[in-house]
């Protein structure tokens, strides 16, 4: 193992400063400590696994660092000898939510119908008209108001409701965060339309996109963003050994394509989408703006081969602009997600998750054109031995190399599946402790209006949720 950093003298690109922000979630961690037992499977069946985006860690050196190798031109993340970036299977893979076959979010309707927001909330008419609020040029339901009427529901062991106000703050300030404490009409347009994933990641693409280089904060779904790149990080090993969060960049530059986990454990992808209508990519409709991402360069973290280095066509910049300031472009965009293209492994070939040297020389000629945010350090781990072209005919060549990828990738899968579990294990303790926390909150709730009785919420004991929890895992 190569476990001595030796940090080389080389030219960088200019790194930027930049932050992040996200808002106090304890009153939603103690509301969430309620969802349990059968609720909880109804919750996952009805939302997906969004509850988890509120205990996530999020460490921000780590997002740091990965927004110093954003490649601006091609969309993704470009490090050494290879490339990452979120697509749609990995962020439906991550919340369990089906990205459906139909037009994405495209803007709120200038007059909401009550109607329908009190339907899917289970809020009644008055409810929402007497709550609907201005705010930040919008309007929409303060946090307050919702988490009054949660705890209502708690009370009245109305956990369908319950569910859905939970599900909707969740919305509002952790996958699609805009006012602070303020549920707003877009998030519940996004709620009622069960279709978030595509937003998702047209949040994050053009967050990154217009934030690149310049100070500031940035926003969207950071724990999600976060989970999809740790997903793909060496899970044991000197990687996991540094413990010091600053020392993040000296990590990510000690890794390579050899280390990188390109197909997680349990995600089988089967099929890609990659490029709608007259697009040879993938437009994407956020809540702020419209920008394209190119799966073909993502293909192997889906567990396909990259055979070649991309066609320019289908890595070029073929659309990005604000909100409200291009209807053409957008009604183009709109028109396009009429005629979603997917490929499988009858078009992109059997799963194998490795490249052909062609796509990584291609690689490290832009790297060596554009420079790297860090200098150049040895591999933190020992790397499988090359096989020279000289000894063998090329089409060999490239068959020993995948083979030899393969194994090297292959060898660490059942200590990769141990510390999955360990992780879930440390995963579900913590969750335990929030809920453990919210459950004494409930249990010493007052007594009903009437006061003839107290009322107690029963929690499934936590010891048994990790339990079950690690027996499912």
């Amino acid at each position: 193992m190569a476990n001595n950093v030796t940090v080389t003298k080389e030219a960088t690109k200019r790194t930027f400063t930049c932050s992040f922000f996200r808002e106090d979630m304890t009153h939603l961690v103690q509301l969430s400590a309620l969802v349990s037992g059968h609720n909880l499977d109804e919750f996952r069946k009805t939302y997906g696994h969004i509850l988890h985006m509120l205990t996530s860690h999020v460490d921000e050196w780590a997002l740091y660092t990965l927004l110093q190798f954003y490649d601006s031109e091609l969309r993704c993340f470009t490090f050494r000898d290879y490339q990452l970036a979120p697509t749609l299977e990995e962020y439906a893979d991550i919340l369990k939510i089906k990205v459906q076959r139909k037009i994405p979010f495209v803007c709120v309707p200038e007059k909401p119908r009550m109607d329908r927001i009190a339907g899917a909330l289970y809020l009644s008419i008055k409810d929402v008209t007497g709550n609907w609020k201005p705010n930040g040029g919008t309007h929409g339901f303060h946090v307050k108001f919702l988490i009054k009427k949660a705890d209502t529901l708690t009370v009245e062991k109305r956990w369908k409701e319950f569910n859905a106000l939970l599900a909707v703050m969740i919305y509002g300030l952790v996958l699609f965060p805009n006012i602070p404490n303020f549920v707003d009409l877009t998030v519940v347009c996004l709620f009622m339309d069960q279709n978030p994933v595509p937003t998702l990641l047209a949040d994050t693409y053009y967050t990154i996109h217009s934030r690149y280089g310049k100070k500031g904060s940035v926003g969207s779904c950071l724990p999600l963003l976060y989970e999809w790149f740790t997903s793909h990080l060496p899970k044991i090993g000197p990687f996991v050994t540094t413990k010091d969060s600053q020392k993040w960049p000296q990590r990510i530059m000690g890794l390579t394509a050899n280390d990188i986990v390109w197909c997680p454990i349990g995600m089988g992808i089967e099929e890609v989408i990659t490029c709608c209508g007259t697009f040879d990519n993938v437009p994407l409709i956020g809540t702020r703006g419209v920008i394209n991402y190119n799966p073909k360069l993502a293909l192997r973290q889906l567990g396909f081969a990259l055979k070649d280095k991309p066609l320019d066509k289908e890595i070029f910049e073929s659309v990005c602009f604000e909100k409200g300031t291009d209807p053409e472009g957008l009604k183009k965009v709109r028109s396009a997600w009429n005629s979603i293209h997917t490929d499988n492994q009858t078009s992109l070939g059997e799963k194998n998750a490795v490249a052909n040297q062609a796509y990584t020389n291609w690689v490290e000629e832009r790297v060596k054109d554009r420079l790297l945010p860090f200098p150049k350090v040895n591999p933190l781990y020992e790397q499988p031995p090359e096989v020279p072209t000289a000894t063998m005919p090329a089409e060999n060549c490239i068959q020993a190399n995948m083979e030899g990828t393969q194994l090297h990738e292959k060898s660490s899968d059942a200590q990769l599946k141990h510390y999955l579990v360990d992780q879930e294990k440390t995963g579900l303790t913590h969750e335990a402790k929030m809920l453990k926390e919210g459950s004494s909150r409930v249990q010493k709730r007052a007594r009903t209006e009437k006061g003839e009785r107290d009322t107690t919420v029963v929690v499934e004991d936590h010891q048994k949720i990790i339990k079950r929890a690690i027996k499912e895992a």
